[in-house]
């Protein structure tokens, strides 16, 4: 297929791109930063003005919309909210008008409303699936929470849409500085322990431009495990006494339920720590 991806020249945008390129798709990023190695093609666009993206669309078959502001605090509140939100509209509308077929929208964790909350707030339970309430009070999670909603509208067009709900992202294959946040599991509660490294989050992109998918689909991708040694449930009793968990699960679960990914991409996580760090 021919892939536009927007964002393609960030941290995980480079990873997409080699992951589409390496299983036979041609791909065009799109970023307002050149491309660091060199890709190409690669054309400089803001996707907060529209103009080039719909040259940038024309004759594609898929879209991977990775552009965004990727967490508070990084700009102010109004301008994560706009930028993110404009993004998403912009080129999910060229997407629309053009007839692209297949998008796939980087959501976030920060959709459920805990990551960036101002102290630790219990979820209703976990771990976390899609049918859990949505309540984020930050910008970026905001954000995250109208582009799902824009994708709701633009499937209903006739596009398919996937909306990968990713945890923190790593991108170290050796895994050391997630070494160094085990020491910390308070640090780590907001986000309930979730990880996923960047070449499994790239495949999952790739793996929802190739699904039989319909209308838009909200799906969490991370990797079944946590990103802790001490068990998941000694976790929460630490952290979140009282909380209602799955029951059945063992050892150090993940805080995000990647089940539905899992039957409806075929996706499995192929990278996660306990493969490469010491016991």
């Amino acid at each position: 297929m021919k892939i536009v991806v927007t964002g393609g020249s960030g941290h995980f945008g480079r990873q997409v791109v080699r992951e589409l390129v390496a299983h036979g798709h041609a791909v065009l990023s799109l970023d307002r930063a050149p491309h660091p190695d060199g890709f190409r093609p690669s054309w400089i666009v803001d996707v907060t003005q529209p103009g080039d993206l719909y040259e940038a669309l024309v004759g594609a078959d898929g879209l991977v919309h990775l552009a965004a502001i990727p967490a508070p605090k990084l700009a102010p509140d109004a301008a994560t909210f706009n930028n993110n939100v404009s993004a998403t509209y912009n080129t999910l509308k060229a997407a629309a008008d053009l007839k692209v077929k297949r998008a796939v929208v980087a959501s976030s964790i920060a959709a459920y409303g805990y990551i960036y909350a101002p102290g630790l707030v219990a979820p209703e339970y976990l771990p976390l699936d899609e049918a859990h309430p949505c309540r984020p009070d930050d910008p970026y999670g905001l954000s995250k929470i109208v582009g799902e909603t824009l994708a709701d509208s633009f499937a209903r067009g006739g596009m398919t849409i996937a909306s990968l709900r990713f945890p923190g992202i790593y991108f170290d294959p050796n895994f050391q500085v997630l070494a160094e946040r085990m020491k910390d599991p308070r640090g780590r509660a907001p986000g309930f322990w979730t990880y996923i490294d960047a070449r499994d989050a790239a495949a999952a992109c790739r793996l929802a431009l190739e699904a039989d998918l319909t209308g838009h689909t909200v799906l969490n991708v991370a990797a079944p495990n946590s990103n802790m040694r001490e068990p998941t449930e000694a976790l929460i009793r630490r952290f979140y006494p009282g909380l209602k968990t799955k029951p059945g699960l063992e050892g150090n679960w993940s805080g995000m339920n990647s089940g539905k990914a899992m039957r409806a991409l075929g996706f499995r996580a192929a990278y996660t720590w306990d493969k490469v760090l010491p016991a």
